[in-house]
């Protein structure tokens, strides 16, 4: 079958930087998926863009859409004639929906009964007839975080489109979206070669591109970019400090990247070096640039798309300078007052309608880190170093520079902690408790900073899931799904943290201390249990965890303590591929499955020792299991508590041979109630103890 290349390209106003990943990830998978939908067999496929184009590449697409054979099933047959036998309208509008007569219409029988079946053969289209039919609804299903309308039509987009590129070989895709064509004629970049051109063919494009001053490969640009900085920092003997966001930001806002060292007054230095940098990357998006030891130098790169550099450096310092003069201002201003004095200005600012101002959550992390430094048992000057830094952590809120500045929020809260005199824990609790702050930053370093983070956002999830904000699909504005997984990622090394439940009820107990309306305890740890667990879930198989085995593991336990779900389910992966793995869960899932059974009769075993009758015992393979029970139930308490679960599962080794003799060598379900009643008793205390590792009924058998 003839192949050729498609080219689609979206020629757009400048899209945000921020839309561009996103963008050109949607863009493979739509495209991909109406390939296949259109029955186009194709090769590789490959997205690229600059701030002004979206360009889709696929390599040998067939021209001709592949051959397919259906079957189309119509009424049910004694729908289809009446009592005469004659066809009905049922029949007949089928057979003609179908371009066929009635009396060709087949019948066949199905499980539902007799139905009519229609037996078609479709040829397929030329490709592009096919494309040009679906290329635009693929392109107004496309999603922004931010879309828009423009001039007299109704189509939305990420912002407004001037040029369609569509080609298959050196054919034109022909199609219209409300008025813009599609065509072979794309632009370059806007100043350096700014008039339309010809595209002489897909695999030609990107070289023509290029000749019109436009790198179309997004990383490219980027490396361009780290090879530029990095020589122009090596020119002075320094180091740029290029961060990926940062990096992928600056490829997304150039279409053929220059760049260019530019300097500032070395007065600025006696300000904050998060300061600096945050008014250099937040704002101007340019590089820091630091010596050899890691001290911020008078210096930055930045990056830009055209014009003299002379110029844009002299436009790029008088900005700097500018931001940076604010920033003195208000760091001078800030520092006429202790940090502590930011506190009471906390109470003029809402955290939440509902859930109060922020003050009001300054005291609901006071009252949580007290009781929790109790649960961890420390000492009384560890006790008010938490009672400290729970006070001062959220105070730079209510400075000048945080408003500003408002990612310095943490970081400019240390630096005033620190020259206001405050401990040098509570300062590095302030700065870590906004850690981790997106997938991939660490965790804090230190235990107060653990702490505060962990009931930050406790307090956090507790508020908002309570008064109903639970997320949904991919919307999550208050970014609840960040703030579990910041959690999760805290606690799983964490082995003498209180459970999630405690933590949640705690924090919920203080939010009713301070008349909040949220939901009942009960649904509250619910909701909040299906964040947790998720996160969970995927980090566990991030690390290679089986997804059966982490069901079985998050099924079960004796409390919700990330840190044992972690280590269970970790063990149970050790452990699944070693002989007596399969054995044990073989056993493990005899008595879950007879206690089921006998929930489903309305029988209620009831999993205590003290509800076992040894004088009910007919046989020695019941009185052997009580026994076995009676030496081990004591021991797993303590072996759960100290988290040792190495020790639990051998025990449970150990414990399989006298839980299968009962099997084989009594009927469980007998018709003798009080019997029965109690070999259900005695298998729920064997239950209860394979529960302490996992519900091993999840784990599928191979």
């Amino acid at each position: 079958m003839e192949r050729a290349t498609l080219l689609l390209e979206i020629g757009c106003e400048e899209i945000p930087a921020a839309f561009m990943r996103g963008a050109l990830e949607q863009l493979q998978e739509r495209l991909s998926a109406l390939l296949s939908e259109l029955r186009l067999e194709h090769g590789s496929l490959r997205t690229l863009g600059t701030p002004r184009r979206l360009i889709a590449l696929v390599a040998d697409v067939a021209r001709q859409q592949t051959p397919q054979e259906r079957i189309v099933r119509g009424p049910a047959k004694r729908a289809c004639f009446d009592a005469q036998g004659n066809p009905t309208q049922a029949l007949i509008g089928f057979a003609r929906s179908r371009g066929v007569e009635p009396h060709q219409v087949q019948f066949q029988e199905t499980p539902q009964g007799e139905y009519a079946f229609v037996q078609e053969y479709d040829p397929g289209q030329p490709a592009v007839q096919a494309l040009a039919e679906a290329l635009p609804k693929m392109i107004l299903s496309m999603t922004f975080p931010k879309m828009l309308r423009w001039g007299h039509r109704k189509m939305r987009f990420a912002r407004p489109i001037r040029w369609i590129v569509a080609m298959l070989g050196r054919e034109v895709i022909p199609f219209e979206l409300e008025g813009i064509p599609s065509g072979s004629h794309s632009r370059g970049h806007r100043f350096l070669a700014p008039e339309p051109f010809a595209v002489e063919s897909p695999e030609r494009f990107l070289e023509q591109l290029r000749a019109a001053h436009v790198i179309a490969d997004p990383e490219e640009r980027a490396r361009i970019i780290v090879d530029g900085a990095t020589r122009l920092a090596h020119s002075i003997g320094a180091h740029a400090v290029i961060e990926p966001d940062l990096l992928d930001e600056n490829a997304f806002l150039v279409e053929q990247p220059h760049l260019l060292l530019g300097g500032f007054p070395e007065t600025f230095l006696r300000l904050p070096a998060p300061v600096l940098i945050s008014a250099m990357k937040k704002h101007e998006k340019f590089f820091p640039v630091v010596d050899a030891e890691g001290a911020l130098l008078p210096r930055f790169i930045s990056v830009y798309n055209n014009g003299d550099p002379d110029k844009v450096r002299e436009g790029n310092e008088w900005v700097l300078v500018a931001r940076f003069n604010d920033a003195a201002f208000f760091f001078e201003e800030d520092r006429k007052q202790p940090l502590e004095a930011f506190v009471p200005a906390l109470g003029r600012i809402l955290y939440q309608q509902k859930l109060g101002t922020l003050l009001d959550k300054v005291h609901r992390l006071e009252t949580l880190t007290e009781r929790l430094a109790h649960a961890l048992d420390w000492d009384a000057d560890m006790c008010a170093l938490a009672q400290r830094a729970a006070l001062l952590c959220k105070a730079d809120l209510a400075t000048q520079m945080v408003m500003e500045f408002p990612d310095l929020q943490g970081v400019i809260g240390a630096e005033y902690a620190h020259m206001s005199g405050e401990e040098a824990r509570v300062v590095q609790a302030i700065r870590e408790h906004y850690m981790p702050r997106h997938a991939g930053d660490p965790i804090p370093e230190s235990a107060l900073g653990r702490a505060l983070a962990v009931l930050d956002r406790i307090d956090a999830l507790v508020g908002y899931v309570g008064l109903g904000y639970m997320p949904k699909g991919s919307s999550d504005p208050f970014g609840l799904r960040r703030a579990a997984a910041g959690v999760v990622e805290i606690l799983q090394h964490e082995p003498d943290y209180p459970t999630l439940a405690e933590l949640v009820q705690r924090a919920h107990d203080v939010y009713r201390e301070q008349r909040a309306p949220l939901k009942p305890l009960i649904a509250v740890q619910a909701d909040l249990r299906t964040l947790f667990y998720s996160r969970m879930e995927a980090l566990l198989e991030e690390q290679g965890v089986r997804y059966d085995l982490v069901r079985a593991t998050l099924g079960a336990g004796w409390d919700d303590s990330v840190y044992g779900f972690m280590q269970r389910a970790r063990l149970l992966q050790q452990h699944a591929d070693t002989p007596e793995f399969v054995p044990l869960v073989q056993t493990a899932t005899r008595p879950a499955n007879i206690l089921a059974a006998a929930e489903k009769k309305h029988l209620k075993p009831i999993a205590s020792l003290d509800h076992v009758d040894a004088a009910l015992f007919e046989h020695e393979t019941e009185r052997a299991l009580y026994e076995t029970l009676t030496q081990m139930t004591p021991r797993f308490e303590g072996l759960y508590y100290k988290h040792d679960y190495e020790a639990i599962y051998q025990a449970l080794l150990a414990l399989s041979p006298a839980v299968n003799a009962l099997f084989d060598g009594v009927m469980v379900m007998t018709d003798d109630a009080p019997r029965r009643q109690n070999r259900l008793n005695l298998l729920a205390c064997a239950h209860r103890l394979y529960l302490a590792l996992a519900d091993f009924t999840q784990v599928v058998q191979e």
